[in-house]
């Protein structure tokens, strides 16, 4: 049997961030904001296995994202190179973090930090050292040497955003000709995916994601719940089969007696978290939602977007 004294350093301030979150008063949750779209189709949960030039798809009922990786041009051999899809846990809280200022600023052009890299990494809660930071650079890197597509099959139509998240960017040959990074010296997100964000943001409480950065699905789950908990009529529950959720959060799972018994663990971490978050278990059949509060109360990311910085 496991004692605290055997859990590692990583495992034990994972358990500190979370102890830390769920005392934290709603009120004084600290806001990041996702796209609405990212609370139904996700960036890969890890590194995908696919050609460098590959795009990935995810779809989501009438939603669908694809991310295109485009080659940038290496200034040593000038030859052309990708650079790899964003994935994972820091592509997910970056994005998050770049919305966030956009959306308080109310500017789509992002001036990034030039000099302070670590400050940027540090802002958004992982823990301090090179290999973070350069963690951190890489799927800067990614995210900017991709274009992403988002799509919506509505009443009217099929609806399509491109997003090219980055127009220029510096890069730093010098320390790794071999594997180019990237720092932006700009970030400039589409004007039509400001305006969607600006309509349809997904207040997530920056403490949660915190404490669920070491863990993807656990940040896609509670972003979904967090986008759709409060839409569900109040005497009108909705029920998610199994199966739609293995679809849409267990692409990596062949069986389902694997995926269920993993997500369970998914949701049972989230909801330490997002303790209003209330969802049945309904034994193999699959879950039901419930209305329920957001994380941050309404009034709060109100009053952030009203508000520039």
């Amino acid at each position: 049997m496991s004692t605290k004294k055997d859990l590692t350093p990583i495992a034990k301030r994972r358990n500190k961030l979370i102890y830390e979150a769920y005392q934290e008063e709603p009120d004084d949750r600290e806001i990041l904001f996702q796209s609405s779209v990212m609370a139904h189709c996700y960036l890969p949960r890890r590194e995908p296995d696919l050609a460098p030039n590959e795009l990935w798809q995810a779809e989501s009922g009438k939603f669908s994202l694809y991310v295109m990786p485009m080659p940038v041009r290496n200034p040593v051999t000038h030859e052309l190179q990708y650079l790899g899809l964003p994935y994972g846990v820091k592509a997910r809280i970056i994005l998050s973090t770049l919305n966030t200022i956009a959306l308080k600023s109310q500017n789509r052009i992002i001036e990034m930090p030039a000099n302070s890299v670590t400050d940027f990494n540090n802002y958004m809660g992982f823990s301090e050292g090179g290999s973070q930071v350069n963690a951190v650079r890489d799927q800067i890197s990614r995210l900017a040497s991709c274009v992403v597509r988002m799509t919506y099959d509505g009443a009217e139509g099929q609806q399509n955003i491109n997003l090219p998240l980055v127009s220029g960017f510096t890069l730093f040959p010098e320390k790794s000709p071999d594997q180019l990074l990237l720092w932006p010296s700009q970030i400039e997100l589409s004007e039509a995916y400001f305006h969607n964000l600006m309509e349809h943001a997904v207040p997530l409480a920056k403490s949660h994601l915190t404490a669920l950065s070491n863990n993807a699905t656990a940040i896609d789950w509670y972003t979904f719940l967090a986008h759709r908990l409060h839409r569900v009529q109040p005497n009108k529950p909705q029920f998610l089969a199994w199966q739609t959720i293995k679809d849409q959060f267990g692409g990596d799972y062949n069986r389902m007696v694997d995926f269920r018994a993993n997500f369970k663990k998914v949701h049972r971490l989230v909801k330490s978290l997002y303790t209003d978050a209330r969802v049945e278990e309904k034994g193999t059949r699959g879950l039901m939602l419930h209305f329920s509060q957001t994380p941050i109360p309404k009034r709060l990311f109100i009053s952030e977007l009203t508000n520039k910085v």
